[in-house]
């Protein structure tokens, strides 16, 4: 059974050891995902409560962090919302639901917090299953309070 908690400082290497290769060489050669992950910690719009690991038999196979952002509608209202990633799921362990459940319990916690969208910029393959809508002409992707909540 899957477990999933807040990351410690404890998990951070494990971490960033996952995502280094869960994205290796998958979308160019090497990977910076992992180095993006140790900076994301440190940003002041990191979100410490949204950043998930994911255990099973005693071990961490994936994570998911947050950020805050703004969307700007085109009368110039600004609204907060959240994006995640990169979400890392062991390679060893893709493809078997685990990166589904680590994105749902966060975005029940993220309804908890009173977060209302969360906008990704991602493949809109790799997301319109969890209930993202995916933007024509865009590969952005939106989740709206409805679908956050439990």
């Amino acid at each position: 059974m899957l477990h999933i908690r807040n990351e410690t400082q404890a998990d951070r290497q494990t971490v960033e050891d996952i995502t280094r290769r869960a994205f290796y060489n998958i979308y160019a050669p090497g990977c910076t995902e992992h180095y993006l992950v140790r900076v994301m910690r440190d940003h002041r719009d990191f979100i410490p409560e949204l950043d998930f690991v994911a255990e099973l038999d005693g071990q961490i196979i994936g994570s998911v962090m947050y950020t805050k952002a703004t969307l700007t509608g085109e009368d110039g209202a600004v609204k907060d919302i959240l994006t995640f990633g990169p979400v890392s799921i062991e390679p060893g362990r893709q493809r078997k639901g685990y990166g589904g459940q680590l994105l749902s319990h966060s975005f029940r916690r993220a309804a908890e917090l009173g977060w209302d969208v969360i906008v990704i910029f991602g493949s809109p393959v790799n997301y319109v299953g969890l209930g993202f809508k995916s933007c024509q002409n865009l590969t952005y992707a939106w989740r709206t309070a409805d679908s956050l909540r439990p």
